[in-house]
C-alpha cells in the first residue's frame, strides 16, 4: 500500500505542478489542513477516492491521471 500511495502522490504532485497549483490551494480544494496535504503528498497518508475525484475536477483532468501506468506481465 505504501508504494501505491507514494506513486499516486507523485502523480498528484506532477499534475499540480503542470497546472501550477500550490499545496495551499490543494488544501482549500480538499477542505483539509496544509499539514494533511503535506502528509498525502509525501505518501505517508493515502489520498482517498473522494480526494482524487475533487482534484480531478479542480484540475480539469481525468481521475486516471493520478494513477501510474503499470506494465502487464503475461
Amino acid at each position: 500500500m505504501q508504494d501505491e500511495s507514494v506513486d499516486i502522490a507523485n502523480k498528484v504532485r506532477g499534475v499540480a505542478a503542470e497546472k501550477r497549483v500550490s499545496q495551499e490551494r490543494i488544501a482549500l480544494i480538499l477542505g483539509i489542513s496544509l499539514g494533511s496535504v503535506n502528509a498525502r503528498m509525501n505518501g505517508k497518508v493515502p489520498f482517498s477516492s473522494v480526494d482524487l475525484l475533487r482534484l480531478s475536477r479542480a484540475f480539469d483532468v481525468e481521475v486516471g491521471a493520478f494513477f501510474p501506468v503499470r506494465e502487464r506481465v503475461a
